[in-house]
């Protein structure tokens, strides 16, 4: 489905999907767990679908971004010690 590039970008991406299924699983415990009406549908939606965005975009912005500084601290005769 996905065409990932090398295999810390998959790492990152299967630690985002496993932080996305606790949170949706922690979100729906809690949401339950609160009165009826306490809180609505909207809320619980937008709670949960910034979770899941925010757990896969911010391991892989690590990742670019560990990328990114490397690029500009290394001398370019060193960058074939980051395809390791």
């Amino acid at each position: 489905m996905f065409k990932v590039q090398d295999e810390i970008t998959e790492s990152a991406l299967c630690v985002g999907i496993i932080a996305a299924l606790i949170w949706g699983i922690g979100l729906s415990l809690y949401g339950f767990h609160q009165d009826l009406g306490q809180m609505s549908w909207l809320t619980w939606s937008v709670q949960l679908l910034g979770g899941i965005l925010a757990c896969l975009v911010v391991p892989l912005a690590c990742v670019r971004g560990r990328e990114w500084v490397l690029a500009r601290i290394q001398p370019p005769g060193q960058a074939s010690l980051r395809q390791r």
